[in-house]
């Protein structure tokens, strides 16, 4: 008898044990590409391929599910209006809770993008741009009649080899993307300056506007009405994005620093819990 109570309490500590060890939690906040919560979406919690439980967002675009056993899981985040997302090599560690947030970009087509479980960093790019005009060109160091040589002169990331030809970054030649008066062009040897009313380059954040390039943008803008009026139209263009930029920056910024807070906030709260359960 006395070895059968014996027995029960091992069982009974046993499965104490089990159950402290398996308590682990997940939760997280689903934004969308505008920082807004995504109502409604659902969060399939999968271990290898086996669907392990799920949870569907709140008004706030938060979720929670637990209790987990601890081990490596994958979540799958969709929804009517965002892309799906699968977010890998999440660890789920006993007795604590594990914070996944998850980005998502509207939806556009069918696909499905799987990403590992990192820290997301604020984009810090910006654009990165210098210019000179018409009346600094002809009164600059260099020959008048070239419009390279006054690119090199006024940034540190534009260099020229042997043969004449520009490089921006350390790139080829054919990497870098030549405008004039808003038409791409294959390069700028045959404008007169004399006719150049504007002269820039930008080297870093370059706009979408552009395509996917990787070295440098050239833009050359020539005086006559209409390629004055596109030269305003683009130095509009890249002080609104790049104020549009910064403010997102800082929103993305502020919005992190009190998602930490609330998550230190969260995790102070479940420590306390344990302390007065012990």
């Amino acid at each position: 008898m006395k070895q059968l109570k014996l027995f029960g309490l091992l069982l009974l500590s046993s499965a104490a044990t089990l159950a402290q060890n398996g308590s682990g939690a997940i939760k997280g906040q689903i934004l969308n590409d505008d920082n807004l919560p995504v109502i409604g979406a659902t969060i399939k919690i999968l271990q290898g391929d086996a669907l392990v439980g799920g949870a569907m967002t709140d008004e706030t675009g938060k979720y929670t599910y637990k209790p987990l056993n601890a081990g490596g899981y994958d979540i799958i985040v969709s929804s009517a209006e965002t892309q799906t997302k699968r977010i890998t090599d999440i660890h789920i560690s006993p007795e604590k809770t594990t914070y996944v947030d998850v980005a998502v970009s509207t939806n556009s087509l069918e696909t499905i993008e799987v990403v590992a479980f990192i820290k997301p960093a604020i984009d810090k790019s910006f654009i990165n741009m210098k210019e000179i005009n018409a009346d600094d060109f002809l009164h600059m160091a260099v020959d008048r009649g070239n419009v390279i040589d006054a690119i090199v002169n006024i940034s540190s990331e534009a260099s020229k080899d042997s043969n004449g030809d520009l490089h921006v970054r350390g790139s080829r030649g054919d990497a870098t993307a030549y405008y004039i008066d808003g038409v791409r062009t294959p390069g700028i040897t045959g404008v007169a300056a004399l006719s150049v009313e504007n002269v820039a380059i930008i080297t870093g954040g370059i706009p979408a506007q552009y395509g996917d390039i990787t070295s440098g943008v050239i833009i050359v803008t020539t005086k006559d009405y209409f390629s004055g009026i596109q030269s305003k139209r683009m130095q509009s263009s890249y002080i609104r994005e790049n104020k549009e930029r910064v403010q997102r920056e800082k929103n993305a910024a502020a919005e992190e620093k009190k998602r930490k807070k609330e998550i230190e906030e969260e995790l102070k709260l479940e420590d306390e819990a344990k302390t007065k359960q012990n």
